[in-house]
């Protein structure tokens, strides 16, 4: 873990570093539109699990870049007011959900709360992406939804954030996927080698040896003062805490294919 990494001084040499590096910025929305994606390139989603004051900052930070990226709200953390500003500096705003877990794995259930939840966002931004919420304390796993006969096309909805883009940190004709969780970003880059704090991303995007990646990029995790980044690093470790002891627990008598869902989860 890594406790003076992710502040907004970080993320903003980041993005500078990819800008100077010649790469062109693509919402999920854009990267599944287009088949023929300009390189080096970078897709950025952000996952607003709480504080969304810092998910707005971040949002005008990038729009001052003009550099687009997708957001996506859970039901606790939306309002029609930050949706509007943030769709509004350019950014695409998806739909976080958490429907499966929330109805305790009753997946019609899920479907209705989906279908609900969805219209109430659409009142107000369109949507045609969604991402489902990291529930590392519950022993079901939101994206079982699309497990069966029911799709995402049902919903008017181009993609998901796992199931519509493949990633490989091995295979250069593919995103790398690299997220901020846990306060290390995590990885290891096939032409680049391991990256675990900001500096090491943006060393990779200066030596053309990261040039296909999607980032996770959680706002919550991330400082704008002193005092937040405190309050940052404490909630971060009590939390990455928590959810080592709950893998633990629910990993007791899974089959294989409860694993491969545990580790989607785990990415989120």
């Amino acid at each position: 873990m890594n406790i003076s990494d992710f502040t907004f001084d970080h993320y903003g040499r980041l993005l500078d570093a990819a800008l100077d590096a010649g790469y062109t910025f693509y919402t999920l929305e854009e990267y599944v539109r287009h088949t023929d994606h300009e390189d080096p390139h970078i897709v950025i989603r952000h996952d607003v699990d709480r504080k969304v004051s810092t998910a707005r900052s971040m949002a005008r930070v990038e729009a001052a870049r003009e550099i687009p990226t997708s957001y996506y709200f859970r039901t606790s953390t939306f309002s029609p007011e930050t949706v509007s500003e943030v769709a509004e500096l350019g950014h695409e705003v998806g739909y976080h959900y958490e429907d499966y877990v929330k109805t305790r794995g009753d997946f019609e259930a899920a479907h209705e709360r989906f279908t609900q939840n969805l219209a109430r966002f659409r009142e107000h931004v369109d949507v045609r992406t969604i991402c489902p919420h990291g529930s590392p304390l519950s022993p079901y796993h939101n994206l079982d939804m699309w497990r069966g006969e029911r799709t995402i096309e049902e919903y008017d909805l181009l993609a998901e954030a796992y199931l519509s883009v493949e990633t490989a940190s091995d295979d250069a004709t593919k995103p790398s996927y690299v997220s901020d969780t846990g306060r290390d970003w995590g990885t290891t880059v096939g032409d680049f080698g391991r990256i675990s704090t900001t500096d090491d991303l943006i060393a990779g995007l200066e030596s053309e040896g990261c040039e296909r990646l999607y980032l996770l990029v959680h706002p919550g995790r991330w400082s704008r003062n002193p005092a937040e980044h405190v309050q940052r690093v404490a909630w971060d470790v009590a939390a990455e805490a928590g959810k080592s002891t709950a893998q633990a627990v629910h990993s007791i008598g899974r089959t294989s294919s409860d694993r491969i869902a545990r580790v989607m989860r785990e990415r989120v």
